[in-house]
């Protein structure tokens, strides 16, 4: 099957946003119906395979010089300035185009063009300001006033290492020439070294340079830890702890990696993996025309109500397992409703759904955002469960493809309708691969409710999907979230995409082996137990060697 990416199709829930393919790539911009080549298809596509597998088919840079990114930066400065609280400096840096990588922190998204050089220096100089005007934010700064005695601290929080000798005078000349050009004063040097700091490139970029395959050194590690999983720069206790060789051992990184996975921090980091990885920023573009059921208090209920079970899954040590399992999921006065279980006072709370919603698949937000208005998308849906939960890759879409029929139009249930619709036009990539999973989720409509009949006809929800460990039956989604749950091509899958957030970079087949173990530990442990196993691996301590 080709890499790449595939139409999904558009007059859906989301207005016709699309998915992110397994590869990366945005799978949008058709209309609704769009499909794949399969065997003997137009243009001579390539044939299906009688098998699904994790795709590992990027292209990584294997930089060395990793750029911040923009939430990174803004992180950063808040906590080596000692702002109180982030002051959006980086609001109007350019943003990274989602769907051109599978994660919007890749290393090919990273780059410093011109634009961003004149934002870094603009921010800089606000940063400096606040920063150095008032005694308040002096005294939060430094406790001295002496040169030497800032340009060695600031400096070594700023570019998450100790000074080099040349390093500290380049910048006393810097706070000498803020004296001279703004008047004598410790506000004014200290303004100057800053601004200078900020748009050097040992603050902008997190480096790993050195000798292939050898190992970080502590300051590195410490970086490299503290960027992915805290979202910001390492704190003065981590360099320290850096500067006295603890970083240096296994041992070491394990426990840094630990505490730090229940700092507080870590969630809202953790939070935008699980958003990248679902789509959860769709969420809020779901229209449903002609539907009364869908009320704006209920549209504010599902992003939060996705954020907080992905929040859950992550803080109480669960993994994909509880992802695509658990009967517990986040209800408002709305959702409650829908649910059919007791609502709360006020705000959104924790509720057992029933055995018929396991996973967050079978939630409502899942089933709202793939479906036109109240009907449901299997085209979608199958989709979305191939690319964001097998990691598994689609081909190109033919040409000519039909439009979705109207609901009830005809006497034909949704899935008959899809069916005949894909049979003419890629019909074996979508019988095989695609429509099994979506049909699996035809017992909920487009507004995630239960349903027992279509179009007065009996719901079939049966079926079957090639893993890469073998063909498996199901006879309801219900069935397919425990077989999910069970393949060791789903937590390979998962594997892959926290590695891949991790790391930066895309996956490629050389990482099969690392994932395949980190798999293992997903199946039996927990998300912190397979972030862990991560930072243990050469993968994450080394050098990358730069080979594909």
């Amino acid at each position: 099957m080709t890499a790449g990416a595939s139409g999904l199709g558009g007059s859906s829930g989301t207005g016709g946003i699309a998915a992110t393919g397994g590869s990366g790539g945005a799978l949008g911009g058709g209309t609704v119906g769009d499909t794949h080549g399969g065997e003997g298809g137009e243009g001579g596509a390539e044939p299906v395979p009688t098998t699904s597998s994790v795709s590992l088919v990027g292209a990584p840079i294997y930089t060395r010089v990793q750029r911040l990114t923009n939430a990174q930066w803004e992180n950063a400065v808040t906590d080596i300035l000692r702002f109180e609280a982030p002051a959006n400096l980086s609001r109007d840096f350019v943003a990274p185009v989602a769907g051109a990588t599978e994660f919007t922190n890749n290393e090919k998204l990273l780059f410093v063009d011109e634009r961003f050089a004149l934002d870094y220096e603009a921010a800089s100089e606000v940063a400096a300001a606040r920063a150095t005007g008032s005694l308040e934010a002096l005294a939060a700064l430094y406790d001295g006033t002496d040169a030497t005695g800032f340009v060695q601290a600031f400096g070594r929080r700023a570019f998450r290492r100790p000074l080099s000798a040349d390093e500290v005078a380049k910048f006393e000349g810097a706070f000498a020439l803020g004296e001279m050009l703004y008047g004598a004063g410790f506000a004014n040097g200290a303004a100057v070294v800053i601004r200078a700091m900020l748009v050097s490139p040992h603050f902008l970029y997190r480096t790993e340079l050195g000798a292939a395959g050898e190992p970080l050194n502590g300051y590195e590690i410490a970086s490299k830890l503290s960027f992915w999983l805290l979202g910001t720069t390492p704190s003065d206790a981590l360099l320290d702890t850096a500067a006295a060789g603890d970083l240096e051992a296994v041992d070491g990184v394990e426990a840094v990696a630990r505490q730090m996975l229940e700092d507080p921090r870590a969630l809202p980091v953790m939070r935008d993996f699980h958003g990248q990885v679902h789509h959860l920023a769709l969420i809020p573009s779901i229209t449903k025309p002609g539907v009364p059921e869908y009320t704006p208090e209920l549209a504010a209920e599902l992003g939060e109500a996705s954020t907080l079970f992905f929040d859950r899954v992550f803080t109480e040590g669960g993994g994909l397992r509880d992802i695509l399992t658990s009967n517990q999921g986040f209800v408002g006065p709305e959702l409650a409703t829908l649910y059919g279980v007791t609502a709360p006072a006020s705000g959104l709370e924790l509720r057992e759904l029933g055995s018929s919603r396991k996973g967050w698949l079978m939630q409502a937000p899942f089933s709202m955002l793939w479906s036109v208005g109240e009907q449901p998308h299997p085209i979608q849906r199958g989709v979305a469960v191939h690319t964001n939960v097998l990691c598994a890759d689609l081909p190109p879409p033919t040409l000519d493809t039909p439009s979705l029929p109207p609901p009830m139009a005809d006497d034909l249930t949704n899935r008959e309708r899809i069916t005949a619709l894909t049979e003419g036009c890629g019909g074996d990539c979508h019988g095989r691969f695609i429509d099994p999973l979506g049909f699996a989720f035809e017992s909920l409509d487009g507004m995630g409710r239960e349903r027992t009949t279509d179009n007065g006809r009996p719901i079939d929800t049966t079926g079957s999907y090639p893993f890469a460990e073998g063909t498996k039956a199901f006879g309801s989604a219900e069935e397919l979230m425990q077989i999910l749950a069970d393949s060791p091509q789903a937590h390979t899958c998962y594997a892959k995409k926290v590695t891949g957030y991790g790391l930066q970079r895309d996956m490629v087949e050389g990482d099969r082996p690392l994932l395949e173990a980190l798999a293992v530990v997903s199946s039996e442990q927990s998300l912190k137990d397979t972030i862990i196993a991560l930072v243990k691996d050469p993968a994450f301590r080394l050098r990358e060697e730069g080979k594909p």
